[in-house]
C-alpha cells in the first residue's frame, strides 16, 4: 500500500494474521481500530514531504496528544502502534530486574 492508498475513507490492513482498519477523521488523520472496533490510536500525517521527498507520518497513543514516533513508512508506524497494544510490555528485557 502506497500514500495514495490512505486517501480512501476506510482502509483494511492485515498484520500478525488479524484485520486491523484506518478509518480517515479528516485529512492527515486516521483512526487505527482492531477488528472488535476498539480504538488503539492514531495516524497523523506530520508533513506532506520529507528529507526523502515522502510524507511524514507519526502515531498517537491513545490518551496522549503528541506523536511517539514519527517516519515515512506509514505501514511500519501503524504496525508499532498494533504490536503495543497487542503486547504492552516490552519482550527485550526493559523495565524491572533488567541490569
Amino acid at each position: 500500500m502506497s500514500a495514495s492508498e490512505l486517501e480512501q475513507s476506510s482502509i483494511r490492513y492485515t498484520y500478525r494474521d488479524r484485520i486491523f482498519h484506518l478509518d480517515k477523521v479528516s485529512a492527515g488523520l486516521w483512526t487505527v481500530y482492531d477488528e472488535g472496533r476498539a480504538d488503539l490510536g492514531k495516524l497523523v500525517r506530520v508533513a506532506p514531504e520529507g528529507e526523502e521527498h515522502e510524507p511524514v507520518f507519526g502515531i498517537i497513543y491513545p490518551g496522549e496528544v503528541e506523536t511517539a514516533l514519527e517516519g515515512s513508512d506509514w505501514r511500519g508506524l501503524v504496525a508499532a502502534l498494533i504490536n503495543t497494544s497487542i503486547d504492552p510490555t516490552p519482550s527485550w528485557g526493559g523495565g524491572q530486574g533488567a541490569a
